[in-house]
């Protein structure tokens, strides 16, 4: 009888370590496809996130063209005044002194685009100039800068804001705005 009971109990460990043993494998079987499938969905989110930054640049420079397509092939006066306002409110927000602001219609042999041409002379300090340029580069519209002369401002000309005369430039900037002629 106590035979019995031994084959019993050494059938039972036996069972006990048969099922932890196939149990740990069937475990570490699953651990290893979820380790893997974490690693595809990481990897997929990464895509996902690059995916949503390059949504919303396109998006940006989809904006920029919608507003840049015209059946004119000249500029309004309404468009070239807004312009010159958001320009002048630019300066304005940065304390930049303008000159003079003037803009030019231009007309070209191609009759692809439509170009406008603003001069701004302004008085301002370098960091100004760099604000100044910085958010022009936000603006909807395809901009391209024609010139940007910088020349140290002359001792007989004043300021209109409270800066260090020695730190500021007259500075020349020639944009010019385009517009894409839809075909017809």
């Amino acid at each position: 009888m106590k035979q019995k009971y031994l084959i019993l109990l050494c059938l039972i460990v036996l069972i006990t370590i048969l099922f932890f043993y196939f149990s740990s494998n069937g475990i570490d079987k699953r651990v290893k496809r979820i380790a893997r499938l974490d690693r595809t969905i990481k990897i997929e989110q990464e895509k996902l996130n690059s995916a949503k930054v390059l949504n919303e640049q396109l998006q940006q420079v989809s904006k920029v063209i919608r507003n840049s397509i015209s059946e004119k092939d000249l500029f309004t006066t309404e468009e070239a005044n807004a312009f010159i306002k958001r320009l002048a409110d630019l300066a304005d927000k940065y304390k930049i002194a303008i000159y003079a602001m003037y803009p030019k219609p231009i007309t070209t042999v191609s009759r692809r685009y439509a170009e406008h041409l603003y001069t701004m002379e302004i008085n301002c300090t370098f960091v100004q100039m760099g604000q100044l340029l910085s958010d022009l580069e936000s603006f909807d519209n395809i901009i391209r800068v024609k010139t940007l002369d910088v020349r140290p401002q002359t001792e007989d000309k004043k300021t209109f804001y409270d800066e260090q005369q020695e730190t500021h430039y007259k500075v020349t900037l020639e944009l010019s705005t385009y517009k894409i002629v839809k075909e017809a």
